[in-house]
């Protein structure tokens, strides 16, 4: 989206604000503020969204994959589940209401619920906690 549209549609601090109906021929009024922050967000690179942290729906236990082309892995509360030769994932986020088990490596770990780990490791599976193995 052109700085003009963004401009035109969120207007600025001192821009009246948006409404559709005025007539096109209305010059948009826009402080420096608004303007560097219109071609800074223009800027961003993609790559930027994709090292964003995961949103995971509630009720879900979800593994984002390394790899950022690769879709979020999404596993029901209460569910488990088995990755054969491993998934390499840099991040796991669980937002159900019971811890789980990740086992991986180069080690497991319990993951509390409401609980996000951030670090590179490949996961092999992830079940409900009872006992995990050590």
């Amino acid at each position: 989206m052109s700085a003009y549209r963004i401009l035109r549609r969120f207007g600025s601090a001192t821009s009246r604000p948006y409404v559709p109906n005025r007539p096109r021929s209305r010059a948009v009024t826009a402080g420096p503020a608004a303007l560097t922050t219109a071609a800074t967000l223009a800027a961003q690179p993609a790559t930027a969204a994709s090292q964003a942290a995961v949103v995971c729906p509630t009720g879900y236990l979800c593994l984002q994959p390394s790899a950022s082309s690769a879709r979020v892995v999404l596993v029901e509360q209460g569910d488990s589940r088995s990755f054969s030769g491993g998934l390499q994932v840099s991040q796991v986020s669980n937002q159900t209401g019971v811890a789980y088990c990740v086992s991986g490596t180069p080690y497991g770990y319990t993951l509390g619920a409401r609980k996000t780990e951030t670090r590179t490791h490949t996961v092999l599976s992830v079940k409900p906690a009872g006992v995990c193995a050590a």
